[in-house]
């Protein structure tokens, strides 16, 4: 259930080798290599449709015993997502259990993150580096009842060219969920909205902590860009070098070990 690993530059096992980002037409490898644009150098991406994911593995099973058939095939297609992903960087297809917390339980080495919305699933990764977050969303105006919800006046009152405030509450909204998602592997913290303010510059975008979380201090910023693809925006961020990382033994909470076999998602970590 479980698998290790290779070397770069290993012969590895082949995903889908007819179809290397998951069934679907030309466009899902597009938008794939627009999210991976997206997240900059060393980061795979794919995209699956929900109801085309493949099979889950046994120990990514358990997590779905309950679940009813549109949350199984959301999370079908995000585990096949990672899985094309991992493909898109030469490594062999590996099981993606879910931890208690919701959070994926990714392979050693690698980190990564998974978003969906009811028909399409994103996952983007990369081996080593940062934690990073994804998030996925429709491109439409988010209804202003739930605005004082998510943002303050000035995040959602910030200059983005061709959106009202509705669409810059989306956005706003999107960025959160990022890098809220970045942040958790090595905090393992459930922050509410007001935990950190999005700043927007041009297609840049960031997160600053408004509390000390983990080892993030007050103050420090999650960076990383947003685009519009298609009908859905698109956010991915990067989460800051964590200062325990170089210590011997560090391991982000959401990763396995190598010798091992709130603010809340809109359905949670996934």
């Amino acid at each position: 259930p479980w698998c290790r690993l290779p070397p770069p530059g290993s012969a590895t096992r082949s995903w889908r080798a007819d179809a290397p980002c998951g069934p679907g037409a030309l466009a899902m490898s597009e938008l794939s290599a627009r999210i991976e644009a997206l997240c900059g150098p060393g980061v795979a991406a794919c995209a699956v449709r929900v109801g085309q994911g493949g099979p889950l593995a046994a120990v990514e099973r358990p997590a779905m015993a309950r679940a009813v058939p549109a949350r199984r095939a959301e999370f079908a297609a995000g585990r096949d997502a990672a899985r094309g992903a991992m493909h898109r960087l030469g490594l062999p297809a590996c099981a993606i259990p879910m931890r208690p917390d919701r959070s994926p339980l990714w392979p050693y080495g690698l980190s990564g993150s998974i978003s969906h919305d009811a028909t399409l699933a994103v996952a983007a990764v990369r081996r080593g580096g940062r934690a990073l977050g994804i998030d996925i969303a429709s491109a439409t105006p988010l209804e202003s009842a739930i605005w004082d919800e998510i943002a303050d006046a000035d995040e959602i009152g910030q200059p983005v060219p061709g959106f009202d405030p509705g669409r810059v509450a989306g956005l706003v909204f999107a960025a959160k969920e990022a890098a809220y998602k970045a942040q958790f592997p090595a905090t393992g913290r459930v922050l509410g909205f007001d935990a950190m303010r999005i700043e927007i510059a041009g297609n840049d975008i960031a997160a600053r902590l408004r509390q000390t979380v983990g080892p993030y201090a007050v103050g420090t910023v999650l960076r990383g860009r947003w685009a519009v693809i298609g009908a859905r925006l698109v956010v991915a961020i990067d989460a800051p070098d964590v200062p325990c990382a170089t210590g011997p033994g560090f391991k982000p909470r959401n990763t396995e070990l190598p010798a091992s076999t709130g603010m809340v998602s809109r359905s949670g970590m996934r």
